[in-house]
C-alpha cells in the first residue's frame, strides 16, 4: 500500500479535457492526503527528492530519467491506458458494450507494465465480465503479425527502427508471411489473428489482447504479455501456450477504473 501523501502527480501539458478532468480529481485526492501535483514542468519532477514517489506517463522528456531511476532504485509509478476494458483503442469489449461502467488505466510501481503473476483472488477479473471473450490457444497459425506503435512510445522505450529490424529478422523464416499492423489500423485485430502463428511487438497492449484472443506472443521482457509469452525472436517457431487464468487475475489487479483512481483503491492495491 502506498500513502498518497508520499506521491507527486505530474500533470503533463496537452491533456484532452476528459483526461485533464480525471487528473484534476486524482490530484485533489493526492493533495487532500498531503501529497502534491506538478503541472507541465518536467525538470521540476526530475528534481524532486527521492522520498517522493513520482507519478508519470509516456513522456519522451523522461526517457533518460526512467533509465536513471531504475538503475538506482528510485520509486516511481507509471500510468497508461489499461490492459483490459481500456478507455478506448481496444479490440476487446468495452465497459459500454458489456453494460458496466468506466474504462481502466494501468498504474504500475517501478515498471512500465505488470512484471509478475501475483497471488490474488479472481474477484476483479470476474467483475470485468470477460470470461466469454478468452479464446483457446491457436496452435496452427501460419503468418506472423507484427504490431507497430506510436512515436511517443518509441521515443521513450526503444527507437523508431525496432519494427523494421524485427521484420528483417523474421523474413529469414521460410513459408511464414509477415504482416505489419500499423498502430492506427482500422482492421480488427481479431481478423488479423485468425490464422496467426504469433504476434510480435515491443510492448504494445495489442500483445495482451492477442493473448486473450488465443494468439501466442513474442514481446520485450517488460511487456505484461512476456509472462505468458516469449521474448527471443530466434525462438519464433516455438511459441508457448501456458495457462492464462492467474495472469488474467493479476492483470485485473494491476489496472483501475476512474472511480478507483480517485477513491484510494489505487493506492491500496498497487504493487
Amino acid at each position: 500500500m502506498i500513502n498518497p501523501r508520499d506521491v507527486a502527480l505530474f500533470v503533463p501539458p496537452g491533456l484532452k479535457k476528459f483526461k485533464l478532468d480525471l487528473f484534476e480529481r486524482i490530484g485533489n485526492k493526492v493533495i487532500a492526503c498531503g501529497g502534491r501535483t506538478v503541472r507541465h514542468d518536467y525538470d521540476a519532477v526530475i528534481k524532486l527528492p527521492d522520498d517522493v514517489i513520482l507519478i508519470v506517463g509516456v513522456s519522451p522528456q523522461f526517457r533518460d530519467a526512467f533509465t536513471e531511476w531504475r538503475a538506482r532504485g528510485r520509486n516511481f509509478i507509471f500510468w497508461d491506458r489499461g490492459y483490459l476494458r481500456r478507455v478506448f483503442a481496444t479490440w476487446l469489449p468495452t465497459g459500454a458494450q458489456l453494460g458496466v461502467p468506466g474504462g481502466y488505466y494501468r498504474w504500475t510501481l517501478n515498471s512500465f507494465q505488470m512484471q509478475e503473476i501475483r497471488d490474488v483472488p479472481d474477484d476483479r477479473w470476474r467483475a470485468l465480465r470477460m470470461d466469454d471473450h478468452v479464446r483457446p490457444w491457436n496452435m496452427g497459425g501460419r503468418h506472423i503479425l507484427v504490431a507497430h506503435t506510436g512515436h511517443d512510445y518509441w521515443d521513450v522505450f526503444a527507437d523508431r527502427q525496432w519494427t523494421d529490424r524485427a521484420v528483417a529478422q523474421l523474413t529469414t523464416l521460410p513459408d511464414r508471411p509477415i504482416i505489419v499492423r500499423a498502430q492506427e489500423s482500422r482492421v480488427p485485430l481479431f481478423e488479423q489473428l485468425k490464422d496467426a502463428h504469433a504476434l510480435v511487438t515491443h510492448g504494445s497492449i495489442a500483445a495482451v489482447e492477442a493473448v486473450v484472443m488465443g494468439c501466442p506472443v513474442f514481446v520485450h521482457p517488460f511487456s505484461a504479455a512476456a509472462l505468458v509469452g516469449k521474448s527471443d525472436l530466434a525462438a519464433i517457431e516455438h511459441p508457448v501456450y501456458p495457462d492464462r487464468q492467474r495472469w488474467l487475475h493479476s492483470l485485473a489487479y494491476s489496472q483501475f477504473n476512474e472511480q478507483e483512481l480517485v477513491d484510494g483503491t489505487l493506492f491500496r492495491l498497487i504493487g
